[in-house]
């Protein structure tokens, strides 16, 4: 009687650990409670949609515009400031977007010719039509003169749009005197390696008043003209092109288109 109520309370008490062992350290099933549900983030997922979305809108935006480029003009060598623009210095490249101020290929013959640089256009550039004008850089009142660059009597790298201050150089018994301001439109460079009359000197061909025309000239004439750069990169109706001389011409500026 006795042991078999021991052995009763034996198979109770295996039971009851064997149930014990199928639980956690703090006692809980993990066998029969299910997972936790991820938590969704549809704030993220939105966003991830629309930047596929935008995505894929942009690059067939991209696509478009790639297919409507139009071909337009271009400088196919450097044209110098005033110079009168023919077909022959132009190329066509495609292009696309809004804004440029572009001229179509088919407009050439409305520029070959007819129509004259504003400022100096540089080989590949873009032709937009506020680098253009229609009527050529002089006035009624200014002269193109060419002035042979001799050495250290004119700034290095002189080029087409540069403004000049010219000035007829002393001596002992003269002071140098301010002649007038000028644009330059175009440097010719020639060979300065010869010697003698063989020799081909560099010439600037610049704008000036009118009025002082001859005394630059004469002063050229005996090698007593220098130029000196006072501006960079300007354009024929921004040009300030002044008598200093004292005379009646007073100034002139560069004209209307």
């Amino acid at each position: 009687m006795s042991q078999t109520t021991d052995q009763g309370r034996g198979r109770t008490i295996g039971s009851s650990r064997g149930k014990k062992d199928a639980k956690s350290p703090t006692g809980s099933y993990r066998s029969n409670v299910p997972a936790p549900p991820r938590r969704r983030r549809p704030a993220l997922t939105a966003l991830a949609v629309l930047l596929i979305v935008g995505g894929a809108a942009l690059a067939g935006l991209l696509a478009v515009r790639m297919d409507s480029r139009e071909p337009v003009l271009v400088a196919g060598t450097q044209i110098a400031t005033g110079q009168k623009i023919t077909a022959g210095m132009l190329k066509q490249t495609n292009v696309s977007g809004d804004g440029l101020n572009s001229i179509p290929v088919d407009q050439v013959d409305q520029i070959d010719g007819k129509l004259y640089a504003r400022q100096t256009i540089y080989k590949g550039q873009l032709l937009q039509n506020d680098l253009l004008r229609k009527n050529p850089p002089l006035e009624v009142d200014q002269a193109q003169v060419g002035v042979p660059l001799s050495s250290g009597k004119y700034p290095p790298g002189l080029r087409s749009g540069d403004a000049v201050r010219l000035v007829r150089i002393g001596d002992t018994q003269r002071p140098s005197q301010a002649l007038a301001t000028g644009l330059v439109i175009l440097v010719t460079r020639g060979d300065s390696g010869g010697f003698g009359s063989d020799a081909k000197s560099s010439v600037a061909t610049i704008i000036v008043p009118q009025s002082v025309s001859d005394q630059i000239v004469g002063a050229t004439g005996t090698d007593e003209l220098a130029l000196a750069l006072i501006g960079r990169g300007v354009s024929v109706d921004d040009a300030e092109v002044t008598d200093l001389s004292g005379g009646n011409g007073g100034a002139s500026s560069g004209g209307n288109d």
